[in-house]
C-alpha cells in the first residue's frame, strides 16, 4: 500500500492532515479530534497529493493519470484534469499559486491553471 501524508494548519488553531493510497481514498483528518473530516472516493489509487498553497484545497494524482482538485472543507471534487496516459508521480504548486504541475510515469508533465480555485 502506498500512503502519502501531509499535515497542515487551517483556520488558526485547527490541524488537518491528508492521506491517500491504493485504497482509492483521500482522507482529510481533523487532528484535534483524532477523526476523519472527509473521505473522498477516487476511481483508482492515489499516488500523490498536495495542498494548494495556503488554501483549503488539495490536489491528488492517481494511477488513472488524472489530477483531481478537492475542497478540504466539504470533501467535494471540484475539478478533474486529464492529460496523462499513466500514473501521476508528483504534483507541485507554482510559487505564485496560479498553476499546478503534474509529472507522470509516462514521462510527461502538464501545467494546469488553478488560480480560480484559490
Amino acid at each position: 500500500m502506498i500512503l502519502t501524508l501531509l499535515a497542515r494548519i487551517v483556520h488558526g488553531s485547527s490541524f488537518w492532515a491528508a492521506t491517500g493510497g491504493m485504497d482509492r481514498k483521500l482522507v482529510i483528518w481533523d487532528l484535534q479530534h483524532s477523526m476523519p473530516r472527509s473521505t473522498c472516493e477516487h476511481e483508482d489509487g492515489v499516488t500523490c497529493l498536495t495542498w494548494l498553497g495556503a488554501s483549503n484545497y488539495l490536489a491528488t494524482g492517481c494511477v488513472d493519470g488524472k489530477v483531481r482538485l478537492w475542497d478540504g472543507r466539504s470533501g467535494d471534487c471540484i475539478r478533474t484534469f486529464s492529460g496523462h496516459a499513466s500514473a501521476i508521480q508528483t504534483l507541485s504548486v507554482s510559487a505564485n499559486r496560479n498553476f499546478l504541475v503534474s509529472a507522470s510515469i509516462d514521462e510527461t508533465a502538464r501545467v494546469f491553471e488553478i488560480a480560480e480555485f484559490l
